[in-house]
């Protein structure tokens, strides 16, 4: 026999369906009470795989955010040029705390102003694309640029920051002929290992480079990046599966003893 009872929550109405008559598992044969099991841990499992492809489109949690507000990041080392003149397109940096170098990328050759202003600029005064890390194996925790607008013909900026595993954070972001901030700051045991951006145009400079947390990004201090929510439920899934074989295993063994 059945009944029916209405339950009113958060303004819905849940059917629950109970028994006035319950099973007495004391009375029913093992291979019923067997089959019953094994019936449950199914239904645990085909829940476990309903979780787990809900989830798999929820993003990862980023460890690595862009700010475009001046000053959102404060970077403790300005990098200055001071040290050797550019080569082709390639620009060396030095932080002012810890000399940290810093090792600047262009598509074109590259110039820097009077030693030690913090600026670089395209030798045939429009930038288009610039990237820039450390050493290999090193890392930062903050960044702070400032893409310098003037004269530009640029009016977008696509920005990139990776970090020590391979993860790609980007974002697409407009500029104006002034003065255009961005920043980034990398969280839980990320690095952040290059930076850069492309314009779909030129702009003067790029100036007023800050970095700060500079570090081994060689070591993993707390086992790798965050997983994905589907991550956490396929091995729930995987675990539940595993446990389903496992009592399966153990009543068949006992019916057929």
């Amino acid at each position: 026999m059945e009944g029916r009872n209405h339950h009113e929550s958060c303004g819905m109405c849940v059917t629950i369906i109970f028994r006035t008559n319950p099973i007495d598992c004391n009375k029913m044969p093992i291979w019923k009470w067997s089959l019953l099991k094994e019936f449950g841990m199914r239904k645990l499992i085909m829940a476990a795989a309903s979780v787990a492809f809900a989830v798999s489109a929820l993003p990862a949690a980023a460890t690595i955010v862009i700010y475009q507000t001046p000053g959102a990041v404060q970077p403790a080392e300005n990098v200055l040029f001071q040290g050797a003149p550019p080569v082709g397109n390639v620009v060396f940096g030095f932080t002012n705390i810890s000399n940290t170098r810093v090792i600047f990328t262009g598509s074109e050759a590259l110039a820097t102003p009077s030693a030690g202003q913090a600026r670089i600029e395209a030798v045939d005064g429009g930038l288009g694309q610039l990237s820039f890390a450390l050493d290999p194996g090193f890392g930062f925790k903050e960044v702070e640029f400032n893409i310098f607008g003037a004269g530009a013909t640029a009016t977008q900026a696509v920005l990139s920051f990776t970090d020590q595993f391979g993860g790609n954070f980007s974002g697409t972001y407009a500029i104006g002929s002034g003065q255009n901030f961005f920043s980034a700051r990398a969280f839980d045991n990320q690095f952040i290992t290059n930076v850069s951006f492309v314009l779909n145009g030129t702009v003067g400079d790029v100036r007023q480079f800050r970095i700060g947390g500079v570090g081994d990004s060689s070591v993993d201090p707390g086992g790798g990046p965050v997983p994905e929510p589907a991550s956490w439920a396929m091995m729930l899934a995987g675990f539940g599966l595993v446990g389903a074989t496992m009592r399966r295993r153990k009543m068949l063994h006992t019916v057929a003893s």
